[in-house]
């Protein structure tokens, strides 16, 4: 009895995650530590603010670089090094802007919902599992955004050690936004926080499964066509924010009751940290 043709050609494509080397991570590392420390100090900012609006202003602020550079950005470098042998890549850019729009929105309505230190554990793990869920839904929506020459498919264990990395950076993260406070503190939570969405997106890769025939004509963007007017995009959000923070008054000269509650004794986090920090 004869196979049929689709069936010989329905094989595993061959696909590689570090296509430029350690370049693509690397990268992805740096932007995500960058966006993350960024993000930290917004947050710095925030709990300092005196009115709603300063709060609200610097909570979207941190939100845009946690979600938009520390988390978006380190995808879509990591991104640009997955190739399918012998198969075109090319990125919907509907669906790519979409994952952006998650990424933000996600850690944006985390903040919220996490509510900073003095809003209790509750909040907080529920901050995480809003801000975890979103995370993964911006990294599967850009995956979705991928046309592979094949059809992508998952390992679902994987895909569940994703999500729970996801989660677990998430609910760190949105602790850490709520408490650290000195620059050395900063630095250290912004490596964990890095690391943990690295470890996030290569744990969600690690589940990807390109399968075949392959086919000659992908629709989309090529992701190197992209590349160039992104990094701009994201160098100038960096210069941006950098600027924001260094124009606006140094927490550490203010006096300590104007950057922490009154009769707000620091809870047993926030002493370990700024202990870290020193």
């Amino acid at each position: 009895m004869a196979v049929p043709l689709n069936d010989v050609l329905a094989s595993t494509l061959e696909h590689h995650h570090f296509t430029y080397g350690w370049l693509n991570p690397v990268m992805g590392l740096a932007f995500a530590a960058a966006g993350s420390f960024l993000g930290l100090s917004a947050s710095r900012y925030a709990r300092a603010a005196t009115s709603p609006g300063g709060r609200l202003r610097w909570t979207l602020l941190a939100a845009l670089a946690i979600g938009g550079v520390g988390i978006w950005m380190m995808h879509f470098i990591a991104m640009v090094g997955f190739t399918v042998t012998g198969a075109d890549i090319a990125y919907d850019p509907r669906l790519t802007a979409a994952s952006f729009a998650l990424a933000v929105a996600a850690v944006g309505i985390g903040l919220f919902v996490s509510g900073g230190k003095r809003a209790g554990w509750p909040r907080l793990i529920l901050g995480g599992l809003v801000c975890g869920a979103g995370v993964v839904g911006m990294h599967y929506t850009g995956m979705a955004a991928v046309a592979t020459g094949g059809r992508v498919a998952y390992d679902p264990l994987l895909v569940a050690a994703s999500v729970a990395v996801a989660v677990v950076a998430s609910t760190v993260a949105l602790r850490f936004t709520a408490v650290v406070s000195r620059r050395g503190t900063m630095a250290l939570a912004s490596a964990v926080m890095s690391v943990a969405v690295v470890g996030m997106h290569y744990t969600g890769m690690a589940a990807v499964e390109v399968q075949g025939p392959p086919r000659a004509d992908v629709s989309g963007i090529s992701p190197l066509v992209l590349l160039l007017p992104i990094l701009i995009l994201a160098m100038i959000a960096i210069v941006g924010m950098v600027f924001g923070v260094l124009a606006s008054p140094a927490l550490d000269a203010i006096a300590p009751d104007a950057t922490r509650d009154r009769n707000d004794r620091p809870s047993a986090t926030v002493r370990l940290a700024d202990a870290a920090g020193q």
